[in-house]
């Protein structure tokens, strides 16, 4: 083999060599961007459950349930509402960060999919008890002052959220956002 044929060799080996570099780092950024979108949805839930938001589901949920100011403690309707909009904001962060995760998902069977899934499964039972907790909230909120709640703006991102899961099929269509429907409503409270 002469030098020229060892040079042709060497920029053809160079060349593949460069070609499964470009191959694995493109994996490999794929792989963290995975990783990375899975570790926001994780974190959305985690804002859910912990800290501020879980005080403030404490005080709805007894709200929801009844349980609010049946001890012989007055009744702090100043903190509840703290509560319920620290919750419904909280909801809001979630639908924010589910529509850019959605956004960020080219096709039905893009692997980024994938966690738009986890993020739903994560968040369906929450939208669905508060659906019903919302409602049964802002109408004791309006018995206790005598005035509606003005929450228009802070329930839209609940409602887009429970809309999407009610359209994949994870939140039952009999819930609406800020109404609830006695009886009729599938939620929990009412199956006592």
């Amino acid at each position: 083999m002469g030098a020229d044929e060892w040079s042709a060799l060497a920029g053809v080996s160079s060349t593949a060599l460069a070609l499964a570099a470009v191959v694995v780092a493109l994996v490999a950024f794929r792989s963290e961007h995975q990783r990375a979108r899975f570790e926001g949805a994780r974190a959305l839930h985690h804002d859910l459950t912990t800290g501020e938001v879980a005080a403030a589901r404490k005080v709805i949920g007894s709200l929801h349930y009844g349980g609010f100011g049946s001890s012989s403690a007055p009744v702090d309707w100043s903190e509840a509402l703290t509560s319920y909009f620290t919750l419904l904001w909280c909801f809001e962060r979630i639908e924010a960060g589910r529509t850019a995760l959605v956004r960020g998902v080219v096709r039905s069977s893009d692997p980024r999919n994938k966690v738009v899934d986890y993020l739903d499964a994560l968040v369906a039972w929450h939208v669905a008890e508060y659906a019903c907790g919302f409602a049964i909230a802002r109408r004791k909120f309006a018995e206790a002052s005598a005035q509606e709640v003005s929450d228009g703006d802070s329930t839209s991102g609940f409602g887009r959220l429970l809309h999407a899961l009610q359209e994949r099929g994870l939140v039952d269509r009999a819930y609406r956002a800020g109404i609830c429907a006695g009886t009729g409503c599938p939620c929990p409270c009412h199956q006592q």
